[in-house]
């Protein structure tokens, strides 16, 4: 179990590295080469903003700390759309699939776990991206109470069995990580898990290359840096696996191009589970856009499951 203060640092890192990619996401990789903080670029906003990524982390933080589920998180998103949860008071961004996974569970007639597309089409990064406050707020639970768990707060927007076997193996691998286990066993453990559960066999395929014994080796020209769910996730374990810092991972993780902000900011989870006492960079840190609404947010979460 992590202390509060080490909940803090792994929330502050991780909407840090959403901020850093905010000003570069969409841009083609090598086109730039972001070096720190900066400000404007693809939404034009001010140095240290931080996304949806970290805006719809929020509301699942605030739910889980108010023992609320998923019918409560999508209440939230809903207060997302104008406004609420974000940096400045304005929404600049949302997926295509979260948006109308809202707009499904507006209407009244489908059930926050049934709001998520179910079509193989929608497989986006959109739920992994939110989903890392769950490896604290599971922590001693069992296999089938945590992975139904996951699943519920993952369909909300991403209903297809792809997006839930990504969001198993990256909450389980967080969870292995807080326990004190490398990258590599933690990876495995989840493995084994999300094998034992009755998921499709083809859809397990689509994330083989995750547990090929090269693949923390690869060449950065094999990684995928999409928002596709499989690309995002391979991204951000490659990143994780290859960082010497938590500086050489936000960057590295930034520099890759498309969907810079995500990616960087699950690289930034899966790093910081394991490394819960290094912080960002201070001159990153001091420029992070804090709100009284993230900062309680943060605190009160950490109250809840970390240790003095």
């Amino acid at each position: 179990m992590a202390t509060q203060k080490q909940i803090v640092n792994f929330f502050e890192v991780s909407m840090i590295a959403d901020a850093l990619g905010v000003p570069v996401e969409f841009r083609p990789r090598d086109s730039y080469h972001v070096t720190g903080m900066i400000g404007h670029g693809t939404y034009d906003q001010p140095i240290g903003s931080w996304s949806d990524d970290s805006s719809l982390t929020l509301c699942l933080a605030e739910t889980l700390t108010e023992g609320g589920g998923p019918t409560q998180l999508m209440q939230k998103f809903t207060a997302y759309l104008d406004g609420d949860y974000t940096p400045r008071g304005i929404r600049f961004d949302i997926g295509i699939g979260t948006s109308e996974a809202i707009s499904r569970f507006n209407t009244g007639r489908v059930p926050a776990t049934e709001a998520g597309s179910r079509s193989v089409n929608a497989n986006g990064n959109g739920a992994l991206m939110r989903i890392a406050p769950l490896a604290f707020a599971l922590n001693g639970q069992n296999w089938p109470i945590s992975r139904q768990r996951i699943t519920d707060f993952t369909t909300v927007t991403h209903g297809h069995e792809r997006a839930i076997i990504a969001s198993c193996l990256y909450v389980e691998t967080l969870r292995q990580l807080l326990a004190g286990q490398a990258l590599a066993d933690a990876l495995k453990q989840a493995d084994q898990l999300v094998q034992q559960s009755d998921f499709p066999a083809e859809e397990l395929a689509y994330f083989d290359r995750l547990f090929s014994p090269d693949f923390f080796t690869a060449s950065r020209g094999q990684i995928r840096s999409s928002g596709y769910v499989v690309d995002s996730l391979e991204a951000a374990v490659w990143c994780a696996a290859n960082a010497a810092s938590v500086q050489h991972l936000i960057l590295t993780a930034a520099n890759l191009g498309e969907d810079t902000d995500t990616i960087a900011q699950i690289a930034a989870c899966l790093y910081a589970a394991g490394h819960l006492d290094e912080p960002a960079p201070m001159q990153w840190r001091q420029v992070l856009i804090r709100t009284p609404q993230s900062e309680r947010i943060i605190r009160e979460f950490a109250a809840k499951y970390g240790f003095r």
